[in-house]
């Protein structure tokens, strides 16, 4: 068993900001991550064999390089973790890990999550069709393995990150066709006035809009993407027009595309959180389940801080930000910092945290994931790609009294696949919901047991390890 301080589990911004706010407040600090360099997604860093080769970067790329180097300058300070997934949590703050050279157990007195979250895709027909990926997915391709996603690609969905990967892409020599955005334009012209309370922010999307005129490059708002067709692969895309709600209205197109990149937003990665068994609520504008945090991000267990998307998907700014303060609590928490610097240091970054909100609230409310969405799914779509399961094989378990994750699970299998439900039941959920005349947070969350991700049998089977998490339950 490993014994450490402070340890932060993701090295995206959130996890980076921590880790440098607590090792420079001088506390010991272990970082993991699941990647084999620090970055997270929107900073992601190319395996060193492809370092000869080069890609165009986006707004946020000179910001990012910032954060890694400052970071990297403290590497002599921060036991750095890579290609380590952390696949258990157990009581008092016990952490099961996968590393390189096997499985681990790390006890901390302190544990900052940083997780990040999941990209959301409404189920429509041809959905699982070769070629049709989401928008962070071909950024992963394009940023940690310098490849083209395809030659003909379409961007939909909702939200700013559609702007940012289409002008990557754009810049990297992709074909784009087009941008689809199921937000109205009059949409983000309501909330003008609170956009304006972050001008920097405001710029930096103006900045891709202009990118997209300047390249040609359609946006499409107010429409949405019904199907995907193609023999083996897909060739081409159907979008409508929609209405308030996402519902196609009519006026329908095809796109000849060989690649659909599609995400409705994100999905907090709340699994870890939730075996400390702190409080969770539902919140639809943060992107639905997530942990009940105080101003210093501390959940209701002991010890353990969230920060970023993982605690109300916000953006890589506020997560920074966030980070910043989950690091200084638990510093200040470990007795590394004094209550007057501790004070110092938190005020001004509690303060700009604050005026984000206004902002991150207005664009939560423009790109919202609409209802209507759930109507694009036809009776033989495949809901739960893991266990292959239709929509209509999924509404039968309902009708049979599949009104809740355990109970549809036994009925049709639905969320026991590899995923464990983490991509299907959001969907779900609301397909519930909705049949049911209930709220979303009325149908409940997942239930999360270990593992969260896969492991070797062989771990399960250490004796060592079966010793480790009975004393721990």
């Amino acid at each position: 068993m490993m014994q450490r301080d402070l340890v932060i589990v993701g090295a995206g911004p959130a996890g980076m900001a921590a880790a440098i706010a607590a090792c420079r407040a001088g506390s010991k600090v272990t970082l993991i991550d699941e990647n084999h360099a620090i970055g997270g997604q929107i900073y992601r860093q190319s395996p060193a064999a492809l370092s000869g080769l080069s890609v165009p970067t986006d707004t946020n790329a000179a910001h990012g390089k910032r954060l890694i180097d400052e970071l990297e300058s403290l590497k002599e300070q921060i036991e750095w973790l890579p290609q380590t997934s952390v696949w258990g949590y157990f009581p008092d703050r016990k952490l099961a890990v996968r590393m390189r050279e096997g499985w681990q157990i790390i006890t901390a007195q302190q544990v900052i999550l940083a997780t990040g979250a999941y990209e959301y895709v409404a189920p429509f027909p041809g959905w699982t069709l070769p070629g049709v990926m989401t928008p962070g997915g071909a950024q992963s391709m394009l940023k940690g393995m310098k490849v083209l996603p395809g030659n003909r690609i379409l961007i939909a969905g909702s939200g700013p990150f559609l702007l940012v990967v289409a002008a990557l892409l754009h810049a990297a020599g992709g074909n784009v066709v087009g941008v689809v955005e199921t937000a109205r334009r009059r949409d983000a012209l309501t909330h003008l006035p609170a956009l304006l309370s972050n001008p920097k922010l405001l710029l930096q999307g103006r900045y891709y809009f202009k990118q997209l005129r300047k390249a040609r490059i359609p946006l499409h708002w107010g429409h949405v993407v019904t199907r995907a067709d193609g023999a083996g692969s897909l060739e081409r895309v159907t979008i409508s027009a929609c209405d308030s709600a996402g519902k196609p209205c009519g006026n329908f197109s095809t796109v000849d595309v060989d690649t659909l990149c599609v995400g409705y937003g994100f999905i907090p990665r709340t699994e870890l959180t939730q075996m400390t068994r702190c409080e969770m609520e539902y919140q639809e504008l943060l992107g639905g389940w997530i942990p009940r945090l105080d101003q210093r991000l501390s959940t209701s267990a002991s010890g353990i801080r969230v920060a970023g998307d993982g605690g109300g998907v916000a953006g890589a700014m506020v997560a920074e930000l966030e980070g910043a303060v989950a690091g200084l609590t638990a510093s200040h928490a470990l007795g590394d910092l004094t209550d007057k610097a501790y004070k110092q240091q938190i005020t001004p970054l509690t303060r700009r945290l604050r005026k984000s909100q206004t902002f991150r609230m207005a664009l939560d409310r423009i790109y919202q994931i609409r209802p209507g969405l759930l109507d694009l799914a036809c009776p033989d779509t495949t809901i739960c790609r893991c266990e292959e399961i239709s929509r209509k094989e999924m509404e039968d378990g309902i009708q049979f009294g599949g009104t809740n994750i355990s109970t549809l699970k036994v009925i049709t299998r639905i969320g026991m696949g590899p995923c464990q439900g983490k991509m299907c039941w959001p969907t779900v959920s609301r397909m519930i919901a909705k049949k049911e005349g209930k709220s979303v947070a009325e149908i409940g969350n997942l239930r999360v047991r270990p593992p969260i991700s896969p492991i070797n049998m062989s771990d399960l089977l250490n004796e060592s390890f079966i010793a480790e998490s009975s004393e721990s339950s």
